[in-house]
């Protein structure tokens, strides 16, 4: 295949990762950690939007912690989104990612409301594109063969990073993501079986 077609083929995964190069250079990432600044102005959170800023929604997907997490995450997202691409398509990749995205970032939000002896997260902000990215990884897991056990392993793993580092925002979230995408998943299966 030319390699033009390959391009062409992955151009969803090509232009996502650009977008974040792209934001964080403007943000300040590459010279370390985001701006304290830009985190507040940019991130996802319950109270900002609760009160009406929901383009935070995608200006948070593009942004990372620092250096080091964008790095992490331009792996991350070219694996995963690459991945989908190549299964499913530029267009479905690209709604399935923000609906994955919008969807678990939502419930976690909301979750951030109703749940008691979370005010102290109320305030906080996230960046980061993991939760498409594990709600793309939940999908992905519910058409393989062994589906179940690699779903506890990717949990266990999880729950092995909250035991070291908990970070509530990002660990509960990608744990929503990826039990939304493998939900989906499943749904899938079993319509196209009808």
């Amino acid at each position: 295949m030319p390699i033009n077609l390959t391009l062409w083929r992955f151009r969803f995964t090509l232009s996502f990762l650009a977008v974040m190069l792209v934001a964080n250079a403007l943000a300040g990432t590459f010279f370390g950690e985001l701006p304290a600044n830009a985190l507040a102005d940019w991130g996802i959170g319950k109270d900002a939007v609760w009160s009406g800023e929901i383009w935070r929604f995608v200006t948070a997907t593009f942004l990372s912690h620092d250096r080091g997490m964008l790095v992490r995450q331009l792996f991350f997202a070219a694996a995963i989104l690459g991945y989908t691409e190549w299964k499913r398509g530029s267009v479905s990749t690209l709604v399935l990612f923000f609906s994955l995205d919008l969807a678990a970032s939502g419930l976690l939000l909301l979750g951030v409301a109703l749940w008691p002896n979370t005010a102290g997260l109320s305030a906080a902000h996230d960046v980061g594109m993991s939760l498409g990215g594990f709600g793309l990884i939940g999908l992905a897991v519910s058409g393989m063969r062994w589906r179940f056990p690699l779903l506890v392993v990717i949990l266990l793993m999880i729950g092995l990073k909250i035991a070291f580092a908990f970070d509530p925002l990002a660990d509960i979230g990608h744990i929503i993501a990826l039990w939304l995408g493998f939900l989906l998943g499943l749904a899938q299966l079993r319509m196209s079986a009808m």
